[in-house]
């Protein structure tokens, strides 16, 4: 027999995959409209379109590294309500209402986007761009992984991305800083450790920070994991990935990965 249908995951599912064709739509508008040397791609989108990631990223995240924020913000705004935009995410059967600026600061600038289509949904998505001084300087022009590309019917356009050491600082950075720890970041790091091994001996980070990311990564839970990231893995993937004893494993690989860096830094 087969299984049942989980109508609440289905819906879960929809949702990644139509805010997934947004960004890949907003990133074909964007790399047109907006200056490429001002923009940065980071986060979890960054590892899905560059790092061959499984997980969905929720939102897109940005560092800018022009000069006028102001000006950019405005430009950003034409991004999104372009017909181009539109037009491409029609051909995908997504909807796109109300986009809207909800932060405007001096080193942010986050929108907040509504999403629909077919499979009857509503979703919410974020578009941000932060403009702070410590920013990596491993970053590089590179085209998104055309084979994801591809399958969603997307082009593989070039545009600024952070690399590995870069992403491991960032990676630890919000498993020590954030105000509610995520376990998808411990996901990346696993992801990050396993194809990148050398970047951590590389990145900027000190014994504090590791010893600390490292203890919030074991106070996560399994259920913290499912309804974060396991929701949101494409779905070949989730028997394996999704389960109970992936994630334990996937917290001891990247504990001790932090847990041997900080021993090498005391030493």
């Amino acid at each position: 027999m087969p299984r049942p249908v989980d109508s609440a995951r289905f819906s879960v599912r929809a949702i990644g995959e139509a805010i997934e064709l947004f960004q890949l739509a907003f990133l074909e508008v964007a790399v047109v409209r907006l200056p490429l040397a001002d923009f940065v791609l980071k986060g979890g989108a960054n590892m899905r379109f560059f790092f061959a990631s499984q997980r969905r990223s929720r939102d897109i995240d940005f560092d800018y590294r022009g000069q006028r924020f102001d000006a950019f913000a405005d430009r950003v705004d034409d991004v999104l309500s372009s017909r181009a935009l539109a037009e491409l995410l029609r051909e995908r059967h997504v909807t796109l209402s109300d986009p809207r600026r909800s932060k405007q600061t001096a080193t942010t600038r986050r929108w907040k986007v509504a999403l629909g289509g077919e499979a009857l949904f509503d979703a919410t998505s974020k578009v941000e761009f932060s403009a702070r001084r410590e920013m990596s300087t491993d970053y590089e022009l590179r085209q998104i992984d055309p084979v994801l590309a591809g399958r969603l019917g997307s082009r593989p356009v070039r545009l600024n991305r952070y690399g590995p050491i870069a992403m491991v600082m960032q990676k630890i950075g919000a498993l020590r800083l954030r105000g509610e720890t995520q376990p998808r970041d411990v996901f990346d790091l696993d992801l990050l450790f396993r194809n990148h091994p050398g970047a951590l001996a590389e990145a900027a980070v000190d014994a504090a920070a590791l010893e600390v990311a490292s203890a919030r990564a074991l106070a996560l839970s399994y259920e913290d994991y499912r309804s974060t990231v396991a929701d949101y893995l494409e779905e070949d993937v989730v028997d394996v990935l999704g389960t109970e004893d992936a994630w334990h494993d996937l917290v001891l690989r990247v504990t001790a990965r932090l847990d041997a860096r900080r021993a090498e830094l005391e030493r």
